[in-house]
C-alpha cells in the first residue's frame, strides 16, 4: 500500500470512526489544568491507583505536525489498534483542549471509562527551540511535566515526538541514572534477516567517549537479554571488518568491548568485532554500536532506501505482480511505521522517542512499545542484566 494511500486510509478511518461510535461522557475522567500543578498531579495518582492497567503519557504537542487534526487522527488510530488494555493521558493546549472535548459529542466505543485523561498545558517546546534553555525556562511544559509525572510514579511510561534534545535534557534532569550508566542513549530495533537487531545510539549523542560506546553495548546486550536472546552478539560499525580501522577512540571502545568475550568465554563469544554497513542486515549480529551522530545518519539513510524500494514496488505492481502476502510482508520490513520508534535507555524510566513528523501508525507503535516495556518490567529486567 503506497505511502499516500495509508495517510488518506486513516483519514477516511477517523471519520467513519467519529460518525458511527460514539461515546458516553465521563467527566470524571479528565484532568483538566488546576491553578496549582500539584493538586493535578495529586488527582492523577489517586486515578492510577484504582486500575493496574499501565498508564501512558503522550506529548504530541512539540512534533513537525502538532495542530487538532493530526493530534485526533492518531488518538483515533491508536485506540483502533491497540488491543491490549491502557490508560492514556494526553497533553494538550487550550485550543486542543476544545477540540479533544469536542469528541465527547461523537463518543468512541473504545473509551472505556476512565482510559482516557487529558492534562491541559500552557507551554510547548517546539523543535525548533534550544534544547537546554526551553527545559531550564518552560517548567510548564508537556514535555516537563511528562518526565516530572514518570519520576513521580504517576504514570508507567511517556511517548513523545518533539525535540530530541530537549527529551533527552529534561529525562536526566529529572530522572536518576541506571547504576553504572553516566550518559543516556537510544536504541531501536532494525529488522535483518533473521531477528530484529538493537541499533545503539541513534542520535541522543553526538560524539562518545569509548567508555560512552562500551556503556551503551552493555544497555543493548541488556535489552536483548531481556527480550529473551540468552547470547547476544555485538558489534561496531567501522569502515572496515579490520581491528586497526577507524580512529583512535574506534580503537579504544574495541578494546573495551573484547572484555565481553573475557566474561563469557572463548565458546560464547559475544563481541564479535568490527562490522561494516553491507553487513547489518544480514543477521549475525543482535547488537550495533555506534556514535549518536553515525547512528542517526544510517538509520535515516537505510528508513528512506527502504521506502524508496518499496514504492518503487508498489508504483510499478502493473508490470511485476507481486502476492498480496508478500506485499504485506514487504510493508511490515520496510515500512518504518511499523516499528515503535527509539527507546531512551540510561535513565529510570520508560522513554519511547518517536520521530517528530511520526504519522498515526508510528506513533500507534510507539504507544504500543512502551505498553509492551511496562508489561514486560522492562526497567526491572535491564538493572538485573547489567549487574
Amino acid at each position: 500500500m503506497h505511502v499516500k494511500t495509508l495517510e488518506e486510509l486513516i483519514k477516511l478511518r477517523r471519520k467513519k470512526i467519529f460518525q458511527t461510535a460514539p461515546i458516553v461522557e465521563n467527566p470524571d475522567s479528565l484532568i483538566v489544568c488546576a491553578p496549582h500543578v500539584d493538586t493535578t498531579e495529586d488527582a492523577l495518582l489517586s486515578w492510577k491507583k484504582k486500575s493496574s492497567l499501565p498508564l501512558v503519557g503522550i506529548d504530541l504537542l512539540g512534533g513537525d505536525a502538532h495542530d487538532s487534526n493530526q493530534v485526533m487522527d492518531a488518538l483515533s488510530y491508536l485506540y483502533q489498534e491497540i488491543k491490549i488494555p491502557f490508560r492514556l493521558l494526553v497533553f494538550t493546549t487550550p485550543s486542543l483542549y476544545t477540540s479533544l472535548k469536542e469528541l465527547q459529542k461523537h463518543p468512541l466505543d473504545f473509551f472505556k471509562d476512565d482510559t482516557l485523561f487529558l492534562y491541559k498545558v500552557e507551554e510547548v517546546i517546539h523543535m525548533n527551540e534550544d534544547p537546554l534553555l526551553s527545559v531550564r525556562r518552560k517548567k510548564g511544559a508537556s514535555m516537563s511535566i511528562g518526565m516530572r509525572l514518570l519520576k513521580g510514579k504517576k504514570i508507567d511510561a511517556f511517548v513523545s515526538n518533539g525535540n530530541t534534545g530537549a527529551l533527552i535534557a529534561s529525562a536526566k534532569l529529572h530522572l536518576p541514572m541506571i547504576k553504572e550508566i553516566t550518559r543516556p542513549a537510544l536504541l531501536t530495533l532494525l529488522p535483518t534477516k533473521k531477528a530484529p537487531i538493537a541499533v545503539i545510539d541513534i542520535g541522543a549523542n553526538i560524539q562518545s567517549t569509548p567508555h560512552h560506546l562500551f556503556q551503551f553495548a552493555k544497555m543493548a546486550y541488556a535489552y536483548q537479554k531481556s527480550r529473551g536472546i540468552q547470547h547476544p552478539r555485538i558489534g561496531l560499525l567501522n569502515i572496515g571488518r579490520e581491528k586497526n580501522k577507524g580512529g583512535e577512540d574506534l580503537h579504544a571502545a574495541y578494546k573495551l568491548l573484547e572484555s565481553f568475550n573475557l566474561e563469557n568465554g572463548k565458546d560464547k563469544k559475544t563481541f564479535i568485532g568490527n562490522v561494516e554497513g553491507k553487513q547489518i542486515f544480514s543477521g549475525n549480529i543482535d547488537v550495533l554500536v555506534t556514535d549518536g551522530f553515525t547512528g542517526n545518519v544510517f538509520l535515516k539513510t537505510a528508513e528512506g532506501i527502504s521506502l524508496f524500494i518499496l514504492e518503487t514496488l508498489l508504483e510499478n505492481l502493473w508490470e511485476v505482480p507481486l502476492p498480496q502476502p508478500l506485499l504485506l510482508c514487504l510493508e511490515k520490513e520496510l515500512y518504518s511505521a511499523e516499528y515503535p520508534g527509539a527507546i531512551l535507555c540510561g535513565v529510570d524510566g520508560i522513554i519511547m522517542k518517536c520521530h517528530g513528523d511520526a504519522n498515526p501508525k508510528a506513533i500507534t507503535n510507539g504507544v504500543k512499545g512502551a505498553i509492551q516495556l511496562t508489561h514486560s518490567h522492562f526497567l526491572k529486567k535491564m538493572k538485573k542484566y547489567l549487574t
